[in-house]
């Protein structure tokens, strides 16, 4: 899978793996994977891979520990409000 560490910072390790739901034969997960950015400070990596029968697909997506924070924020938001 290296071809697919596309991530802007060096990846230093595999967090977790969590599947979307899912409809017929497609199937998607998200990886999350923490990253030392350029400058040094901790980032993640989130890698959107979406695979079907004859289809594979890959978003990898860096983010600073801020930019993990607020995404992390917004989704508890999304889910914990009624």
């Amino acid at each position: 899978m290296g071809l697919f560490s596309l991530y802007r910072g060096r990846n230093i390790g595999k967090l977790a793996a969590v599947n979307a739901l899912g409809k017929g034969p497609l199937k998607q997960r998200i990886d999350l994977v923490e990253l030392v950015l350029k400058n040094g400070e901790k980032g993640v990596g989130l890698k959107v891979v979406a695979k079907s029968l004859l289809s594979y697909q890959v978003l990898p997506v860096s983010l600073s520990a801020d930019q993990a924070r607020e995404l992390a924020h917004q989704i508890l938001k999304a889910v914990d409000e009624e």
